[in-house]
């Protein structure tokens, strides 16, 4: 049996301690170890893999993936809390569902009866059920590999502006601060970069961010695209290179949804320019043009792309190195300094 959860979203003030009675789904046995100990009702033979991430662990059976969350507290979502957490994997179920509905399948609602966890209609834990996918296909492995093409990019940036804008409808009204901010907030956004480029010193020195903080900012105090009123600011997603495949069936995404409700909203063109900064600063290849000219048929100033791509690589340098790919920090680090010096001319050009 399986039920697919409708929650209702309501605001609450004061959240039911993880430790306390009211909440047994915290004791010794929770989803996740339910799920290792084959406790989950329907649940019989071992699991053909395990993947653990941060926040949780992935369950693969045979073709189906059973997404379940730890009980843990994050910078962005105590998930300890029952209510925070309710609404935190739904969420998370809706923007990736909306992504990606031939993957995200099913949210399922549990209770525990006993030493087994059964489903219901309102759980008191919760798990994603998601389609086996092959996630060699992702957009990463294509430019190391060089296996990439334009038809492909061409795709993506149909595919991902139509899903957008479905899921910026849907996601607006409760993001509207962030968007009644207008170009504030994407300067914000922007310039907050830095700040989280500053813990990989090793890789980029602070002068180095600091150049390029400097420069962007220049750009966004000049350039008329930054100090307008911005009609691109979007709900946008987690444009990782990783969170985009290409499968058999076409386009597709996983763990889209950003964790923090500052980073949903963005101008949506930055989006195409994070992708843009992973094929520049990885490969050789001037495929990303594909990705620009398949945005608009007259995309922005060049000084917004760039603006763009080296924010999102200031994003990257410590990414990369906090998963153990010192060696990309590096490549992301260098496409900074080389798209600053490119943000530089072009400033210098125009006389600001």
């Amino acid at each position: 049996m399986s039920v697919v959860c409708k929650f209702v979203f309501t605001p609450h003030a004061v959240h039911a301690g993880f430790l306390l009675f009211k909440n047994p789904y915290n004791a010794q046995m929770n989803i996740v170890t339910a799920f290792e100990a084959l406790a989950v009702e329907g649940m019989e033979g071992g699991h053909d893999r395990v993947i653990e991430t941060v926040l949780s662990k992935l369950f693969v059976r045979g073709d189906k993936v059973h997404k379940a969350y730890k009980h843990r507290v994050a910078d962005f979502a105590d998930l300890t809390d029952r209510e925070v957490r309710r609404e935190y994997i739904a969420e998370d179920f809706f923007w990736n569902n909306a992504m990606a509905p031939e993957v995200y399948l099913e949210l399922r609602g549990v209770k525990r009866v006993g030493d087994e966890f059964v489903h219901v209609p309102l759980g008191e834990d919760w798990y994603i059920v998601m389609q086996k996918i092959d996630t060699e296909k992702d957009l990463m492995r294509a430019i190391m590999h060089g296996t990439l093409c334009k038809e492909d990019l061409v795709e993506y940036v149909r595919v991902l502006m139509e899903r957008l804008t479905s899921l910026s409808a849907a996601r607006r009204p409760p993001l509207e601060a962030f968007f009644e901010r207008g170009a504030a907030h994407v300067h914000a956004e922007v310039l907050g970069t830095c700040d989280w480029a500053y813990t990989a010193d090793e890789f980029l020195s602070r002068a180095d961010v600091d150049r390029a903080g400097s420069l962007m900012r220049r750009a966004l105090e000049s350039e008329q695209y930054f100090t307008g009123q911005m009609d691109s600011i979007a709900v946008v997603i987690d444009t990782n290179a990783e969170n985009i495949l290409f499968l058999d069936g076409g386009v597709s995404f996983i763990d889209v949804m950003p964790p923090k409700d500052a980073w949903r909203v963005h101008d949506r063109y930055f989006a195409i320019c994070r992708t843009s900064a992973d094929i520049g600063a990885l490969s050789d290849c001037e495929l990303a043009e594909a990705l620009h000219e398949s945005y608009a048929l007259v995309p922005p100033p060049e000084a917004v792309r760039v603006v763009y791509e080296i924010a999102a690589a200031l994003i990257q340098v410590p990414y990369r190195k906090m998963v153990g790919r010192e060696d990309l920090s590096v490549k992301y680090a260098n496409f900074v300094r080389l798209r600053s010096n490119d943000l530089a001319l072009l400033l210098d050009e125009a006389g600001v």
